[in-house]
């Protein structure tokens, strides 16, 4: 398993809780509450809207992981309602992929089968890997056990609908959704463990207040969906460094990108800096770079024009219920605060 070392605030305020054992966040432990998905077979999107079409939906929410992991598919799609929200992890050869309905984010990290729900830990849901290793499912840091101090490399994953993927990328995996996998609804009230495990507030925002928290080298900022939503795009910099964050209205999708755009793997090319601007009137595609005129989607995919097939460079952007991105990131900007 690959790991990277944390480095800024998020590591500092780990290793000062760690030095006062009595200002550690309560775990609530739960290990068997929820089964662990484990490899499960793979299809592709458009064979499984055949195959349930009569169950899936297309406004079911869907975790999508939006780059080749493997060097075949544009990506994949995972329905919450038949795979995360009964397992709530699932340890994959694409990711681990996990599922937090109480604090409102699903997100991916690097491949591993040796990933299993565990509980919760500041209303934020906790795996364990089998070395005994826990680890925070939103920012994928080891805050106990054998790899404390480390953090899991991410897979890019953005979340949208069924059917806007399956319309705009219906070649890419989902998993074969065998009879046995049932759709299970989302949970409509809290999980009181989850609840259990929460730390006092940040009262900069409304606790349940969703965002797009981005974290990027020493820094992270929350992006508030809703200011998100009226702006279309957001112009920054972060660490530094210029990015855009992008809203889809068609799905309620946030994603953070650096202007930055590489050519496909199959393709020769030198990466390229873009001028992207918002564009409304283009269905799906709401960016547009001025260099070139190609059209890009909120995968950060350009769908149309001179770059076609290129993609920008994805940044740690996650859509979170407000307390748990502060929880785990108490340092955190706020963008207009």
């Amino acid at each position: 398993m690959r790991v990277a070392l944390v480095v800024g605030f998020v590591l500092l305020t780990s290793l000062a809780l760690a030095a006062d054992p009595a200002k550690q966040p309560p775990l609530v432990a739960k290990p068997d509450a929820f089964k662990t998905l484990v490899n499960p077979d793979c299809s592709h999107c458009k064979d499984e809207a055949k195959r349930r079409s009569g169950e899936l939906k297309d406004d079911d929410r869907i975790l999508c992981w939006v780059r080749d992991t493997k060097g075949h598919y544009d990506g994949g799609a995972i329905p919450y309602r038949f795979f995360l929200n009964p397992y709530r992890v699932i340890s994959d050869s694409y990711g681990v992929f996990v599922y937090d309905p109480d604090a409102g984010y699903a997100r991916g990290f690097e491949p591993s089968y040796e990933f299993t729900f565990h509980g919760w830990r500041k209303g934020v849901m906790v795996m364990k890997h089998k070395d005994g290793t826990l680890y925070s499912c939103l920012t994928g840091i080891a805050f106990d056990g054998p790899k404390k101090g480390t953090q899991l490399k991410k897979v890019a994953t953005i979340v949208s609908d069924w059917g806007f993927w399956l319309k705009h990328y219906p070649d890419s995996v989902a998993y074969n959704m065998k009879p046995q996998f049932k759709p299970l609804e989302l949970p409509k009230e809290i999980n009181e463990d989850s609840k259990k495990s929460r730390v006092a507030g940040d009262d900069r925002l409304a606790a349940e207040k969703m965002v797009l928290g981005v974290a990027e080298g020493k820094e992270a900022r929350a992006y508030p969906l809703d200011a998100l939503e009226k702006a279309g795009l957001i112009e920054d910099k972060i660490d530094g460094h210029p990015c855009v964050i992008v809203w889809e209205s068609a799905t309620g999708s946030a994603a953070a990108y650096r202007p930055v755009a590489t050519p496909p793997k199959k393709e020769d090319g030198e990466a390229k800096t873009l001028t992207l601007y918002r564009d409304d009137k283009a269905d799906g595609k709401p960016l547009t770079d001025k260099e070139t005129g190609s059209r890009w989607d909120i995968a950060g995919r350009a769908y149309e024009g001179k770059l076609k097939g290129w993609t920008l460079t994805w940044l740690d952007g996650t859509q979170v219920k407000w307390y748990a991105w502060a929880a785990e990131y108490p340092e955190t900007g706020v963008h207009g605060k």
